[in-house]
């Protein structure tokens, strides 16, 4: 049986990197491969078809968003298996608001 994985699209992926929404869904998987401390093996280990498949998309749409990410530098292909390349640790353990809507107004003088 596999062991247990799951990834989480970060913020600063979206925010920093620029990245679209399905950008951001492939490189988060990647980068959850790539930086679990579960798996034994680093990194995707499988075709760009079957990528493709567990993350409901075309083979040619995952085909562009490789090449996309590739271009940018985020993942890297080395001897058939893909890994992430930029990396960050969650600041902490409790998430912190950064939606300036959810601030309390500041009242002046």
């Amino acid at each position: 049986m596999a062991k247990p994985f799951y990834f989480v699209i970060q913020s600063w992926m979206l925010e920093d990197m620029h990245l679209k929404l399905a950008e951001a869904a492939v490189y988060a998987y990647i980068d959850g491969l790539t930086t679990s401390d579960v798996l034994e093996k680093k990194g995707w280990y499988g075709s760009k078809r079957r990528l493709a498949t567990i993350l409901h998309t075309s083979p040619s749409t995952m085909n562009d968003i490789l090449n996309r990410l590739e271009k940018k530098g985020y993942i890297h292909f080395y001897n058939d298996v893909i890994i992430s390349t930029i990396h960050r640790e969650p600041a902490s353990k409790t998430p912190v608001v950064r939606n300036p809507d959810t601030f309390p107004s500041l009242q002046g003088n």
